[in-house]
């Protein structure tokens, strides 16, 4: 498993492709009247480009060395805060007072202030306890925290965890081929269940797609939205970057500006700044997670393992939902201060 660094930051651009070629794919198969549109393919063609050139460019004459100063960070320190981040998440879902899982209504009002710290506070203790004091027993939390987390009946949220836990055992070198098949098995039948289950759930819908048509159509009906806000690029000048880091909801704005009815949408890894910037706020943002990815990946080392991982794998879910989440920003902040650290330390 470990001749070919599967997780360095190019698997974003393969990602973005494979959603693409989803996408086109669904484009056909369901309530789509017409393939997706010639601009919508180049600009994500574009957009990967830029991504490899960021990537590229932190490789050549960045000279970076990592010298681990973390004592701080014990063992029972991060078994505890893992632990009450799933105390947190429990209570969360009593005080809902059902499972949001099966109730659209709940969903709607799933991710509360206790979730907003109970999410970010379980990924980064997990990642740091497996990154720096890996021990078997420790593959229970991961089970655990995806099936808690899962509840809210969020697939982001399983395919957070259980994606950047795969990643950080990947570069602990744990992952063995037969337990790699089993574990990638595992994500993607979890990712089915809790995107069919909530489909189902949704009062006035009645689907008919089963799980695995379900993600067809999901990418298609995704790169529809981005093919609708091509030609309003730049007409929103900020205002969603401003609703991410205040109050409000982006994809809701999303939903009720390009398609004029309110629900929320997910728009791509590219939709929300290229409604706020156009091209040159989707050239920029390229270019950043590029070489931002490329030089955490170059320098990861012990917690740096688990920083990493976290923010691959968002990286990775932001190609469908987009970067309107503050709380993964707030992950991005802390990969920033990581860079900073490793210069100081060189």
């Amino acid at each position: 498993m470990k001749k070919y660094d599967f997780f360095n930051p190019l698997i974003v651009v393969a990602g973005i492709l494979a959603f693409l070629a989803m996408g086109y794919v669904g484009s056909f198969n369901y309530r789509f009247d017409d393939p997706l549109d010639m601009g919508v393919i180049l600009t994500v063609i574009f957009a990967c480009i830029v991504f490899t050139a960021g990537f590229i460019i932190s490789k050549h004459k960045i000279n970076i060395e990592n010298t681990e100063k973390y004592d701080f960070l014990s063992k029972n320190l991060l078994l505890s805060l893992t632990i009450i981040a799933l105390i947190l998440q429990t209570l969360n879902i009593i005080l809902l007072g059902g499972i949001p899982l099966f109730n659209s209504t709940l969903k709607a009002n799933a991710t509360t202030n206790i979730w907003r710290v109970a999410y970010p506070l379980f990924l980064i203790a997990l990642n740091f306890l497996l990154a720096k004091y890996y021990e078997r027993k420790y593959l229970i939390l991961i089970i655990l925290g995806a099936l808690i987390f899962g509840l809210n009946g969020y697939r982001t949220s399983v395919l957070g965890i259980l994606g950047s836990s795969f990643i950080t055992l990947y570069y602990l070198d744990k992952i063995s081929k037969k337990f790699g098949i089993l574990f990638i098995a595992i994500i993607i039948a979890g990712l089915m269940a809790v995107g069919y289950i909530a489909s189902q759930s949704i009062a006035g819908q009645h689907w008919t797609l089963n799980p695995l048509e379900l993600i067809f159509y999901r990418a298609a009906f995704t790169l529809e939205v981005f093919e609708k806000i091509i030609p309003l690029a730049g007409t929103t000048h900020g205002h969603i970057l401003g609703m991410i880091f205040s109050s409000g909801s982006p994809r809701t704005f999303i939903g009720e500006y390009v398609l004029k009815y309110t629900v929320c949408l997910t728009s791509t890894l590219f939709g929300p700044v290229m409604l706020d910037f156009g091209y040159i706020g989707l050239t920029i943002q390229m270019l950043f997670m590029g070489l931002f990815l490329g030089l955490i990946h170059m320098i990861k080392k012990g917690i740096g393992i688990g920083i990493y991982s976290i923010i691959l794998t968002h990286t990775i879910i932001w190609i469908e939902t987009g970067p309107t989440d503050i709380m993964i920003w707030f992950l991005y902040l802390i990969g920033i201060a990581y860079i900073i650290i490793s210069l100081k330390n060189s």
